[in-house]
């Protein structure tokens, strides 16, 4: 009788079958085939990083290679290996071969006959091989053809129907047309913040295993919360071999732990078969008081339990271990006096989601998986208080890791499927591929408590309705919308998971969108859903132009970044210039350039020094400055209407999800942290704007000063009393004080907590006539607990546009001293430092050029003189190399035209490092 053996493509198999699971990671050949060249490629990996390894094209983000190395994506590569087959392996009657992800388009080889191909770069493919295998060497290829060429030629045919727009995106991308036609990271074809890369490979493992009827593909969990009890539902699914739509007449153990504290053991005895699959299911019940909830960041800790899981037929076991965790999720739309409300529930407790939204961590998927670059950037997002994660839908299903440090970090995950502004073909072969790449991504991901979203596509409701592609009101796209995203992604979403809320864009209208068909609703309704807004003609630094919405999933505005991450790049010195070629190269929004300029000229002037790095310098600094500012501003806004609405009936906003986190190369763009793990001043704001207890201001355009104090925090505050707090340019200290007191503010609220007419204000305080006081004070709030205690981020009104104002100019001196730690050490990690200045001085900044680390606080003002912050930096560093490499900017210091003489050689100094180092790839073909 066969037996039934069952193997897990990602666990650690115990007993005597680990010999028999065969890794095909490792090094392997790469053959460029129209001109037979060979190359040591990586698997997993991808061509362009394997070829810049190679020296066969120059570094990919380095200069003008994202253009020059295209070539790339129109060849033909061929990765190759040998694999030496134990004659064991062959005794199972079927040896399947796994691979976790190809990119793109594959055609397989064993032994040289064709196995199978791809065309679905978020699909697991598994193939059984066992007719094509021998003992000892055997030869596997994978021939992939080029991406561009196969979504040319998809759009090409499908044109003879009816176009599918967008034709390409615009020329300032730098980018290739037509990704919608074909399941790939669309971000490689281009985008407004980041370079093409069409890139192909074998970007995630690779493996062969022995299999008997049936190989266990994945086990994945559905917890459900009962009335005293959590229902744990695990699921066990199987690929299967043979005849279809059969029954596997065989006994299967299915055994679970729960770290001990639970166990439950079932037995079947048949498999029911159908189109190569099988499953089976096993119902744990625990105690609601035998485990901890799992809590997003700010409202618990995120508590994880292991989840062991043992199939077991005869003598094989294959163990898989999951870390799950408790707690329920509800997207909350309730009708209100106007539209819906829009907010998650969390184990019954309402959340405001503060966080950002997430692009691909590298431009090539090889990169994806990186363990310091994610932890990096998603420890930064929980130590700026952020409690969700937007993973935006042109990228990937992010790796099993990046949802792990989720799960461990409370990040709230909102997953976009992908599917990124474009229409797209509903071709019969379209939608089933897109059936299997849902079906698939839910199945692996669905365990993870961090994921609490799912949602269908980015934009392209709002493109629709919006008529962004000229499709108006044809019929035909509509059809196609409705066929793609309501009758197959959510479809099967919701079959595939019955714990999570579903939207079927972003934005939408939520159920209100459902309701009118999917596409006669406008997106972009304050009253329902959530909404994206951009706008880079208005003064960013203006409350009142920001829309009140039920939540905020996308807004922000450019910055440049780091001066020192710009230099990773470049080819030339002179490429760090304002105006230079490569500058221009790295700008992709179009007419994104003068937009930047446009928003920091409403408040700021950009001085125009002879000198050109310090021109950039500058440059960098204050587009960094205003999209601080600005993105604070909006944030804040959304904070201060979560529990009131405007005249309008707007407001309820439960959710601030700022666009962008991250980066995937060295350019202007919408991030707060920059390619090289850099954080923009915009992320150290984010660790303010988003703190559990802010005050902040509303400025109305009739300049009614509205202060607001809000609490995420669980308990109520009392007797509070908020300062605000009159300083005159001229001066560094204070010149008045407003106090509010015996203020109270109720668990998680925000409430108003006086109202003033600023100019009346300004006038009282003795600042003189109304024009002097604007363009002569600044206005600064403080809220302390009744001993007097700080309990929230010092925050700032601008009465006048700081570039109308006289700013004083200043000396800023910064001494730094190693930090002594609680055993009475010397920390060579933690340095405390102190920031003097003879005059008031704003949005002082504080750059140690590629010393890694960060500041408690950055982007400060310094008023009273003196100002202490900490340094910690990510690896030992001694004192004086701190001080020597130590850059400070402040908006005084750079319209001095004799300033930061030492600044600008630190940066030239370092310049000379890289001439010295840097190696310059020599293209060896093409």
């Amino acid at each position: 009788m066969d037996r039934l053996k069952t193997i897990l493509t990602v666990m650690l198999i115990v007993g005597d079958l680990d010999a028999l699971t065969v890794s095909l990671n490792g090094q392997w050949r790469g053959n460029i085939l129209s001109s037979d060249t060979f190359f040591e490629a990586s698997v997993p990996g991808g061509v362009f990083t394997d070829l810049e390894k190679a020296g066969l094209i120059g570094r990919n983000l380095e200069g003008f290679n994202d253009v020059r190395n295209r070539w790339v994506a129109n060849e033909s590569i061929a990765y190759i290996t040998q694999v030496n087959v134990d004659e064991n392996l062959l005794r199972a009657p079927h040896v399947v071969l796994t691979f976790h992800g190809l990119d793109t388009f594959a055609e397989i080889y064993v032994n040289g006959i064709g196995i199978a191909a791809t065309s679905n770069m978020f699909l697991k493919y598994s193939f059984d091989v066992k007719n094509n295998l021998k003992p000892g060497k055997n030869e596997l290829k994978v021939v992939f053809g080029s991406a561009v060429k196969a979504a040319e030629d998809l759009y090409n045919e499908h044109s003879k129907k009816y176009i599918v727009p967008p034709k390409c995106v615009p020329k300032e991308y730098n980018g290739e047309c037509h990704v919608n036609f074909i399941r790939k990271m669309h971000a490689s074809f281009g985008w407004d913040w980041g370079a093409a890369f069409p890139s192909m490979g074998i970007w995630r493992d690779v493996e062969l295993q022995p299999a008997q009827i049936a190989l266990v593909t994945e086990i994945t969990t559905d917890i459900y919360e009962r009335d005293n009890f959590w229902q744990v539902v695990v699921i066990v699914f199987f690929k299967t071999f043979g005849e279809q739509n059969t029954i596997i007449d065989k006994e299967t153990n299915v055994e679970c732990s729960l770290e001990n504290l639970y166990t439950n053991k079932s037995a079947l005895s048949k498999l029911i078969v159908s189109n190569n699959e099988a499953n089976t299911s096993l119902v744990l019940n625990i105690p609601l008081n035998k485990v901890k909830r799992w809590w997003p960041n700010g409202y618990g800790e995120p508590q994880l339990y292991s989840l062991s899981v043992k199939v077991k037929t005869d003598s094989d076991v294959a163990e898989k271990e999951l870390k799950i965790g408790f707690r329920t999720v509800k997207l909350v739309q309730e009708r209100l006096e106007e539209g819906l409300s829009f907010y998650f529930t969390i184990n019954g407790i309402p959340v405001f989601a503060k966080g950002s939204n997430w692009i691909p961590s590298s431009a090539v998927p090889e990169n994806l998986s990186n363990e310091h670059t994610l932890r990096h950037l998603l420890k930064s997002s929980r130590d700026a208080h952020m409690n969700m994660m937007r993973v935006w839908g042109g990228g990937v299903y992010e790796s099993d890791l990046f949802y792990s440090i989720a799960d461990e970090y409370g990040i709230m995950v909102w997953q976009d499927f992908m599917f990124a502004c474009n229409m797209y073909p509903t071709t019969r072969s379209f939608l089933a591929n897109v059936k299997d790449e849902i079906v698939q991504n839910m199945r692996r991901l669905k365990h993870h408590p961090s994921i609490v979203l799912w949602a269908g596509n980015n934009e392209n409701e709002a493109a629709l309705y919006g008529n962004w592609y000229g499709t108006g009101s044809k019929e035909i796209y509509k059809r196609d919308y409705v066929k793609l995203y309501a009758d197959v992604i959510k479809h099967e979403a919701e079959i595939m998971d019955g714990t999570r809320p579903f939207v079927v864009s972003s934005p939408s209208n939520g159920i209100y969108s459902e309701e009118n068909n999917y596409t006669e609703s406008n997106p972009y309704s304050n009253y329902y859903g959530d909404v994206h807004y951009y706008n880079y003609l208005r003064d960013p630094w203006d409350i009142n132009q920001y829309p009140v919405t039920r939540f905020a999933s996308e807004y922000g505005f450019q910055a440049l970044p780091s001066i020192w991450t710009l230099m990773s790049a470049i080819e030339h010195p002179n490429d760090l210039q304002c105006e230079s070629s490569f500058m221009e190269h790295r700008q992709h929004l179009p007419s994104g350039t003068n937009f930047m300029k446009l928003l920091i000229s409403k408040n700021l002037d950009i001085p125009g020094s002879n000198n050109s790095l310090v021109r950039l310098m500058d440059y960098v600094y204050l587009s960094q400055v205003t999209q601080a500012v600005a993105v604070r501003i909006e944030t804040e806004l959304y904070r201060q209407m979560r529990s009131s609405f405007n005249t309008k009936n707007e407001g309820m906003t439960m959710g601030a999800l700022y666009w962008q986190l991250n980066d995937v190369w060295q350019a202007p763009s919408w991030s707060s942290i920059d390619f090289d793990g850099r954080w923009k001043m915009l992320h150290y704001y984010a660790k303010d704007f988003f703190a559990p207890v802010i005050i902040t201001p509303q400025l109305s355009a009739a300049r009614e000063l509205v202060v607001f104090g809000i609490s995420d925090l669980p308990d109520a505050l009392e007797n509070l009393t908020a300062e605000i707090l009159l300083y005159e340019w001229s001066t560094s200290k204070a010149v008045y004080t407003h106090n509010l007191t015996n203020l109270s503010i109720s668990p998680r609220e925000s409430k108003v907590l006086g109202r003033l007419w600023l100019d009346k204000f300004l006038e009282e305080a003795g600042c003189g006539s109304l024009a002097k006081a604007r363009e002569h004070c600044l206005v600064e709030f403080r809220l302390k607990d009744a001993s007097g205690r700080r309990i929230a981020p010092l925050n700032y009104v601008y009465p006048h546009a700081l570039k109308e104002v006289a700013l004083p100019r200043n000396d800023v001196k910064v001494k730094i001293e190693p930090r002594v730690l609680a055993n009475a050490s010397l920390s060579e990690r933690d340095f405390e430092v102190e920031v003097m200045s003879n005059n008031l001085a704003l949005f002082v900044w504080l750059e140690l050029g590629n010393i890694p680390g960060q500041f408690s606080e950055n982007g400060f003002h310094v008023l009273n003189h003196k100002k202490t912050i900490h340094f910690h930096s990510s690896q030992p560093v001694a004192a004086q190399e701190v001080t020597k490499n130590l850059v400070v900017t402040s908006l005084s210091r750079i319209s001095d035209t004799n300033r930061r003489v030492s600044d600008v050689q630190v940066v030239l100094s370092e310049l000379d490092k890289l001439k010295s180092i840097k190696c310059i790839h020599s293209r060896k073909i093409k």
